[in-house]
């Protein structure tokens, strides 16, 4: 099984090396050419950067971190520190969280970052640059892909960072071989992309701006016709361990020595380069020349578009390939995107191999507490009480699926409810579209969740030591307490179920009794969510003796949290009425949709082709609930022809997506053509099957 991913730009090989035949016909103005990259320019005027000086070669504490917290002190901001690399930066009026060098990152587009088949899908929709490749789960599939392709490519796990099991300039079956079992080693999904011949460059963007560019030069040594490679990479990593950023990533990875013959006794001779890897990560022995100066704004831009895919991720390390002068032609861009991380190591652009440092976190941290962020920081959560409204389609619980397919199922059809459009990105990865904003879900998250939440509800012990409880009142007996889960959006108390666990029963009694929970709650929703950085959506465990009572003057604790609750408990209760929380969870990220006064519209189809006898009336109620859409459907002749006939009501975006599958229908119907008329609205609130 392969996927295709979707890329842009044009091909960019020969054999496994040059150029399409196509390419080669091309005529390059004079005025318009790919010049190279400075690099060595810069490595011999600026000679091996010094940093023995630097304080931070003694510090056994992340570099990163400690340069943000040195430009918060230097622009007179406080920090606190939470430990597991988490510390906020804050003032009177803004507060920020980091997890390492990742501000406020979302949850979902991290996700997206991090597994680069999406990331190379969403850049490529959006007109960005991006290597040719494929997505692959077995070998035979990628091996095919790779013998059919006649390129040289890089082989990388689908979910990864650092360069870890990646293998580059990959040519012959047996390099494919071994670069797979690397690869497949670290995720249970491959990329087999085409290997685009240039400079490797990290673009820092922050806030939408490139601030900063490094080549990534790949570990190698320089012979003297004396020292043996082992001898020469020992002299590197003792260079190395002078440099804040380098310190702590040595040489050892030989991945492109060993497919050229040579072991680490091989004595170069002088003046010879033997590369050593054949990726160029700084993690991997790499080295980095700063090169920001002298890129062409082109070129920047490529990778400010890129970061632009991400909104949820104020900085960016933006990994590009700048082709070289030979390999590039009028029409070609630039330079492709390789992929795209969500935490960067900044310490790289602060203590480069080669050329001047770019001090990345004071840019960071000035741009967070700016004017122009003021509208993105945090304000302190409500801990209110709105309930969510009642669900009306608690009967059909079966034709939403099961596990993250329910999900996804109940919070698209709370969409169409809502007149958004909706917008399939991946598995499990989807768009809400308003008239003026959009929201990215993956699965039932939503892009406003932050990287920061979701680490702390997944850490046992971290939620053990931040979980309120009243230990003023004592429980006498914890038997009797009572457990909730307690459903939150946007911090308000939208649903509570009371959970009680009944022997041989699966998953026990859950009873929503929202309407009799005390309002003393507040105050434990307040320090709860406060203790999670305020998700926009949680479920909160909570053992009480009872709910509706006053909670100051009995035993109760907040056991566990988790940001991405089961929302179809909420919606279809064992006991009580359920509620529409997922519409309660869209309308909360949509600050500017009118919940009051969604339009609605009606109109009916008249469907011709083999329509009847073939499910297409079942299929279609279904289908219509799924969407938030009531009426009727029923079979009728027309001239001696068989014909369906359905009225439809519900949101203009439900209406319009139910006509574009009605085109489709059943598996064994043929639809021929769909009249569609428009009717007057009548308020129906169910779609019934006529006949």
């Amino acid at each position: 099984m392969h996927d295709a991913i979707e890329s842009s730009g044009a091909t960019v090989s020969d054999e496994r090396s040059g150029l399409t035949a196509e390419e080669k016909s091309v005529s390059v103005p004079s005025d318009r050419v790919q010049a190279p990259l400075p690099v060595e320019k810069v490595i011999q005027e600026s000679g091996p950067n010094d940093f023995s000086a630097s304080k931070f070669l003694q510090s056994q504490d992340d570099v990163g971190i400690q340069l943000l917290c040195n430009a918060a002190a230097a622009l007179d901001l406080d920090v606190q520190y939470h430990g597991n690399l988490i510390f906020e930066v804050f003032d009177e009026h803004r507060r920020f969280v980091f997890r390492q060098n990742a501000p406020e990152n979302s949850a979902v587009y991290a996700y997206c970052a991090r597994e680069k088949h999406i990331a190379k899908k969403i850049m490529a929709i959006q007109g960005v640059p991006v290597p040719p490749g494929n997505l692959f789960r077995d070998y035979e599939s990628a091996l095919e892909f790779f013998k059919q392709s006649g390129v040289m490519v890089t082989v990388k796990p689908a979910d990864g960072a650092a360069g870890h099991g990646v293998t580059s300039r990959v040519s012959t079956e047996s390099e494919f071989s071994k670069a797979w079992g690397i690869a497949i080693n670290e995720s249970r999904e491959v990329i087999v992309e085409q290997h685009i011949f240039g400079e490797d460059i990290r673009i820092l963007v922050v806030a939408g701006k490139a601030e900063a560019a490094y080549v990534r030069v790949p570990a190698s040594v320089i012979g003297d016709g004396q020292n043996s490679i082992r001898e020469l990479v020992a002299e590197k990593n003792a260079v190395r361990k002078r440099n804040p950023s380098l310190r702590i990533d040595p040489i050892t990875r030989f991945d492109l020595l060993e497919r050229c013959g040579l072991s680490l006794d091989y004595v170069p001779e002088d003046g010879e380069t033997v590369q050593l890897t054949s990726v160029a990560n700084a993690s991997a022995g790499g080295e980095t020349v700063q090169i920001f100066d002298y890129l062409d704004r082109e070129v920047l831009e490529i990778a400010e578009r890129a970061a632009k895919c991400f909104p949820g991720l104020l900085q960016v390390g933006v990994d590009l390939i700048y082709l070289s002068p030979e390999q590039w032609r009028e029409g070609l861009p630039r330079g492709y995107i390789i992929e795209v991380n969500s935490n960067p190591a900044i310490s790289d652009a602060v203590f480069p191999s080669y050329g001047r440092p770019i001090d990345v976190p004071d840019k960071l941290v000035s741009h967070m507490f700016s004017e122009a962020y003021t509208t993105l920081s945090r304000s302190s959560p409500t801990g209110g009480i709105a309930l969510a409204e009642s669900y009306c389609y608690e009967r059909y619980d079966r034709i939403f699926g099961k596990g993250s397919a329910r999900q996804i199922a109940l919070i698209k059809q709370a969409a169409y409810g809502l007149n958004l459009q909706v917008e399939q990105v991946a598995d499990g990865l989807y768009r809400l579209v308003g008239e003026n904003s959009s929201c990215l879900f993956h699965h039932g998250t939503p892009d406003r969740l932050r990287m920061i939440s979701r680490k702390i509800t997944r850490n046992s012990e971290w939620m053990a030591s931040l979980m309120p409880s009243n230990t003023e009142v004592p429980p006498k007996d914890v038997s009797t307490l009572k457990h909730y889960r307690l459903l939150v959006v946007g911090g308000k108390l939208v649903s509570a179920l009371q959970i009680q666990l009944k022997p041989g029963r699966s998953g026990g009694v859950r009873r929503e009794v929202g309407d009799l929970v005390h309002p003393s709650i507040q105050g434990v929703l307040q320090q709860t969510l406060a203790s999670l950085f305020d998700p926009p959506l949680v479920g909160i465990d909570f053992d009480a003796e009872d709910l509706s009572s006053d909670l100051s003057s009995q035993p109760w604790k907040v056991k566990d949290a988790v940001c991405n609750p089961n929302l179809s408990w909420h919606h279809f209760p064992s006991a009580g009425a359920g509620r529409n929380v997922a519409r309660a969870l869209v309308a909360s990220v949509f600050d500017d949709l009118n919940c009051s006064s969604v339009p609605k519209t009606c109109e009916r189809f008249v469907i011709r082709g083999d329509v009847q006898g073939v499910g297409f009336r079942r299929w279609l109620k279904l289908i219509a609930i799924l969407h938030a859409v009531s009426g009727w459907v029923r079979n009728q002749r027309e001239e001696g022809q068989p014909i369906l006939e359905a009225v439809v009501e519900g949101t203009p975006a439900a209406i319009n997506r139910l006509y574009t599958l009605c085109h489709r229908g059943p598996r064994s119907a043929r639809v021929e053509v769909i009249e569609r008329s428009v009717q007057s609205c009548s308020g129906r609130s169910e779609f019934a099957v006529i006949g």
